[in-house]
């Protein structure tokens, strides 16, 4: 008999199954990575009572002593995963000099020097310096003061 096998986007960051047990947490993603997450490492401050799995990217831990802790998934894949972290910080770095690249053009094309693109946005020319060159990882409040600078609605500056 064949056997079907469905690829679901994004489904290394869905947990499909959470258990607790006396070492940790064990959990398992919906593109099979497993792992168990040792209590000690999650230095809740109490022991875990019960988890929760109220959505796919969120665990839930309720303590003894009547808090509770929320572990989001990509806390939990850092985990399991061994390569999570250096795939994570490559996706931020690649995310960050490609909106540098973008700012840089729009800038251009608006005709502006970065002191110009400063004093229209209200930021720093240094910080617009180090946006174009990849280096700083903006606010959301910086997007939007860049967006409002170019005269551009803030989707142009996200996404080409």
């Amino acid at each position: 008999m064949a056997r079907a096998i469905t690829y679901v986007k994004d489904a290394e960051r869905m947990i499909t199954r959470a258990r607790l047990t006396r070492q940790g947490i064990f959990v398992r993603f919906a593109d099979d990575q497993e792992g168990l997450i040792p209590l000690e490492e999650l230095e809740l401050g109490a022991e875990p009572r019960e988890i929760q799995l109220p959505s796919p990217y969120l665990l839930e831990v309720h303590l003894k002593d009547g808090r509770r802790e929320e572990l989001p998934w990509d806390y939990m894949r850092a985990f399991v995963d061994p390569g999570y972290r250096a795939r994570a910080q490559e996706e931020g770095r690649r995310g960050r000099q490609l909106l540098g690249e973008r700012l840089k053009r729009l800038r251009g094309e608006a005709g502006l020097s970065q002191e110009a693109l400063a004093a229209k946005s209200g930021l720093s020319r240094v910080t617009i310096a180090r946006l174009e060159a990849g280096e700083q990882d903006p606010h959301y409040e910086t997007l939007l003061a860049l967006a409002r600078g170019l005269g551009l609605p803030l989707e142009r500056l996200l996404v080409d």
